[in-house]
């Protein structure tokens, strides 16, 4: 059988591949890759946002706050750190501990103010080479650990400044003390529920714990004129080389021995103890989380 010469041709010649179209999904992937300077950009943005955030930040706390999942996170923030100083954005100061925190300058309040972000330097705090850099560091590192778990937070130089979405003013009179952080988080429902932390650093007396105690008290409490926001719980975090959680109990002991069981129950309940394994120099190893309640029924 004879087969015609334009006929063999069509035989012979390639047949293209063909293209199957791209899925919405991978269309908008590829439309998302960043350039390296774009992604250097953003990671700027969240550095200087961070230590407005907090007021004042180590690089190891700033790794874990902008860089919770990398592996060489402290690299990649030192790298940051030092084109914003260079760019006079943060400025490095030495702190109680002898090594540089990072500070936000007055240029750097007005390159956040430029984007949007409402911020004031921090040249001039007093926690950064005073005797409180222990205590609002060890604090700070708490609040970022929760953040990273996807909760919102605010540190003593917010709450100082009253950047809250709610107010504590009540809170604080009842209590006749500012917490040292707040953690929470919106519900399906539309309420919040806020946790406050107390930080113990230096070994304080049996009033001052039971000042702190009294927020338990308060669980329950409407922080806003809506009644969605309310205090959920109490916070004590601590260097867990040291005895704070026994003397916590014993305070609880003192303040609520006139109380039922049920209701001491109730109430140790609502305070987590949350003890943080630490080392040289001020550096976060893990932490272990039990209830007030819990740990009495450890000891007894």
């Amino acid at each position: 059988m004879k087969i015609a010469s334009d006929e063999m041709a069509g035989l012979l010649a390639k047949t293209p591949p063909t293209r199957t179209a791209k899925s919405p999904e991978q269309a908008l992937k590829v439309r998302q890759v960043r350039s390296g300077r774009e992604v250097a950009r953003v990671n700027e943005l969240k550095c200087v946002k961070a230590v407005a955030q907090f007021g004042h930040l180590r690089v190891v706390e700033l790794a874990r706050c902008v860089w919770p999942l990398a592996r060489y996170a402290e690299q990649l923030a030192r790298r940051t750190v030092a084109r914003m100083v260079k760019q006079g954005l943060l400025l490095e100061r030495r702190n109680a501990l002898g090594s540089k925190s990072l500070c936000l300058t007055r240029g750097g309040a007005a390159w956040l103010d430029a984007r949007g972000v409402q911020a004031q330097h921090t040249l001039d705090l007093s926690s950064v080479a005073g005797s409180t850099f222990f205590h609002r560091t060890l604090a700070t590192r708490y609040l970022i650990e929760r953040q990273v778990a996807g909760y919102q937070v605010a540190g003593e130089y917010q709450i100082l400044r009253r950047k809250l979405p709610f107010s504590i003013d009540g809170l604080a009179k009842a209590l006749r003390k500012l917490p040292d952080g707040l953690v929470w988080q919106r519900k399906s429902d539309g309420t919040v529920a806020v946790e406050i932390v107390e930080q113990e650093a230096a070994a304080k007396a049996r009033g001052e714990l039971e000042k702190c105690l009294k927020a338990a008290e308060y669980v329950g409490t409407s922080l806003s004129k809506d009644g969605t926001v309310k205090v959920a719980g109490l916070v004590f975090v601590y260097d867990r080389s040291l005895n704070h959680a026994r003397r916590i109990l014993l305070a609880a002991n003192s303040m609520w021995c006139g109380r039922s069981a049920t209701e001491r129950v109730t109430l140790e309940s609502r305070v987590k103890l949350v003890a943080v394994e630490l080392r040289e120099p001020l550096v976060w190893v893990s932490s272990s989380v039990v209830t007030l309640h819990e740990f009495r029924t450890r000891v007894v």
